[in-house]
């Protein structure tokens, strides 16, 4: 996907979410796989709306509590 110039804070701000609740190694192969919490959409691509952006933090936050896998 690509990201639009005023998506760019946002994915910014995503990876530094994610690097706080993963291996910063695995953040990248992370956010560019399917995932099935997602309904088998890519994260990155959910970036570019407030709707997709609630999905991925929502997300994370389950996987930092230890109620969703990575």
């Amino acid at each position: 996907m690509e990201i639009e110039k005023e998506n760019l804070i946002y994915l910014v701000n995503f990876v530094n979410e994610c690097c706080a609740v993963m291996d910063d190694d695995y953040v990248g192969d992370w956010i560019t796989t399917p995932n099935s919490d997602l309904n088998m959409e890519i994260p990155l691509d959910l970036i570019k709306d407030q709707v997709g952006r609630d999905k991925l933090y929502r997300l994370l936050y389950f996987i930092d509590i230890g109620e969703a896998d990575l």
